[in-house]
């Protein structure tokens, strides 16, 4: 069921639906970026740490190195949040392909999907940073493995599967489903954590993993 998924999802990523998204959200993260990225150039432009004019050129662009450093790491986190503007384009797609004889989801309001999504990835984000202690200290070890996968397989599956269900269901119904559910939800989210690990395939995982997820509501429903 779970590699069915995906397999059904990357077959269609090369649709006009799931490519608009795509270009749509890479383009708002890369705008936002870009307008950070020379925000910060512009506070920093003549940062003085020295009297020495070298050492201040090498604290410039040391910390413009290491804000984009930073802003590129985060490019996936923020790039799905932008996806979730356009869930329900996704989530139509893949309704409207495979599933034609279903009742068609309820689009989400879109305030209730980004407080959802904006909630998730600040989660996301806060619980690896206060990890990543743990993530250091068992670098060299598979429980780093473990730990990263662990943590973020949960969280993820939790993520796209209420931002998936929440079209259909009650969040009600939503988390008696999820904990009824929980085993192979949760290697649904440690596939895509791992598709999110992945440079360059992770700016297309959250559309995958959307599309993905839609197709495992469906066979629950089964």
């Amino acid at each position: 069921m779970i590699i069915s998924a995906f397999r059904k999802a990357f077959a269609q990523v090369p649709e006009p639906a799931f490519r608009k998204v795509l270009v749509r959200s890479l383009i708002l993260t890369g705008g936002l970026f870009i307008g950070l990225l020379y925000l910060f150039g512009w506070i920093t432009d003549g940062l003085v740490v020295s009297e020495y004019r070298w050492l201040n050129m090498i604290a410039e662009w040391g910390s413009f190195a290491a804000v984009f450093i930073v802003l590129l790491i985060l490019f996936p986190a923020v790039s799905a949040l932008f996806i979730s503007l356009f869930l329900d384009d996704i989530a139509a797609a893949v309704e409207t392909r495979f599933y034609p004889d279903d009742s068609p989801g309820t689009p989400a309001n879109l305030g209730v999907t980004l407080l959802m999504a904006g909630q998730f990835t600040l989660i996301l984000l806060g619980l690896n940073l206060l990890a990543l202690p743990l993530y250091i200290i068992l670098f060299f070890t598979s429980l780093s493995f473990f730990l990263y996968y662990g943590l973020n397989g949960y969280l993820l599956s939790r993520e796209y599967f209420e931002l998936v269900a929440v079209r259909h269901y009650t969040p009600k119904e939503i988390k008696a489903i999820r904990l009824e559910n929980r085993q192979p939800l949760f290697f649904v989210g440690v596939i895509i954590a791992f598709l999110l690990s992945i440079p360059i395939l992770n700016l297309l995982a959250p559309i995958v993993a959307t599309a993905a997820m839609v197709h495992v509501l469906k066979h629950l429903e089964q």
